[in-house]
């Protein structure tokens, strides 16, 4: 297989993962009540969405999604406020955003509370620059100076990460890195591979990938407590918009009942989990696929509840990585009274 078709491999197994042609599809019945949805870009914070629709949950609520790949945060963002979508799952951190411009989103449920990008450095970037496996995080950092490491996009975030990452140890992530906007995950494991980039900060499993073709190593990993001003920051959460908590309250109640159960099964039943969010990676290699999934297990929500201590641990992470104050009440972002009667409704304690 030539290097041209392994990247573009790796990239379909971050597109497989927004494809609208699983299996759950098959078994969707035309009468059932349609929910609009916006995704974005596949990968494995949405495993409380993959475990629902696979697992057949959305259809034993009633319901099927219309579903619609919109690739980004910010474009799930503006379906929601323009309201072509219904529900997405997004980060948390473009809530607070919108919230400071009166915006017309909220949330209703968790979805994921880890910040799970990685940052991964090439092989010759890593001893170049003398960073070892026993290194504290803040002597990694210190020593990523001069290095180039690929992003997305700015203001996305895994620009948030790295910026975030140096700030929080005295650097100017603009003066002493150079940050590459590379956008996808091929661009960014291309120039990894050719040596015009030094690194990037994504998430799994193009990480886990780079590392299996033997080209880098994953130095700062949020999910192993590598970035203490990560830990415990909520990162996805089901949005949606204060007119289809008004109009739809029955879907969303749907919806997340939903996902409460796909916390359950990924908490008490991980193999069950594991195989039904492996239908959206089918191009994985099974070794990377498994490492991939263990990781991010640690991150699903135990409950649909957003808590005070958490939007106050996701204010401070953006106020690092953005260089600026920012403000947000919980009621401005999270509107707990669906979560709050599904907890009721199943006698369950959080």
């Amino acid at each position: 297989m030539s290097k041209k078709l392994s990247r573009r491999t790796a990239t379909m197994m971050m597109a497989s993962a927004a494809c609208t042609l699983s299996a759950p599809r098959i078994i969707v019945a035309q009468s059932r009540q349609k929910i609009s949805f916006a995704m974005g870009a596949g990968a494995f914070y949405f495993t409380l969405h993959y475990v629902s629709e696979a697992g057949g949950l959305y259809a034993q609520e009633g319901y099927e999604l219309d579903s619609v790949n919109v690739s980004s945060g910010p474009r799930q963002v503006a379906s929601i406020m323009g309201g072509s979508a219904d529900v997405a799952p997004l980060g948390l951190q473009l809530v607070v955003q919108a919230a400071q411009r009166g915006g017309n989103i909220i949330a209703v449920c968790a979805g994921y509370n880890i910040l799970p990008m990685s940052v991964l450095l090439s092989n010759d970037a890593i001893a170049k620059n003398g960073i070892t496996d026993g290194m504290s995080t803040d002597e990694k950092v210190h020593r990523m100076k001069g290095l180039r490491i690929g992003i997305t996009t700015p203001g996305s975030g895994t620009d948030d990460m790295v910026r975030a990452v140096l700030r929080a140890r005295g650097m100017n992530p603009d003066r002493d890195i150079t940050i590459q906007p590379l956008v996808t995950a091929e661009t960014m494991l291309a120039s990894l591979e050719r040596g015009s980039s030094d690194g990037f900060c994504f998430t799994s499993p193009i990480p886990e990938y780079a590392t299996s073709k033997g080209w880098g190593k994953i130095i700062l990993e949020p999910l192993n407590g590598d970035v203490p001003e990560a830990a415990n920051v909520p990162y996805i959460i089901m949005a949606t918009s204060p007119d289809v908590i008004k109009n739809k309250r029955p879907q969303l109640l749907a919806m997340v009942r939903c996902w409460t159960k796909a916390m359950d099964l990924v908490r008490d039943n991980p193999r069950e989990a594991s195989e039904l969010v492996r239908r959206y990676f089918p191009d994985m290699d099974q070794g990377v696929y498994d490492t991939a999934f263990e990781k991010y297990r640690k991150g699903v929500p135990t409950s649909p509840m957003i808590v005070s201590d958490q939007l106050e641990k996701l204010i401070k992470f953006m106020h690092i990585s953005k260089g600026a104050p920012v403000s947000a009440k919980l009621s401005d972002v999270f509107y707990p009274d669906i979560a709050e009667e599904v907890i009721k409704a199943t006698g369950r304690r959080f």
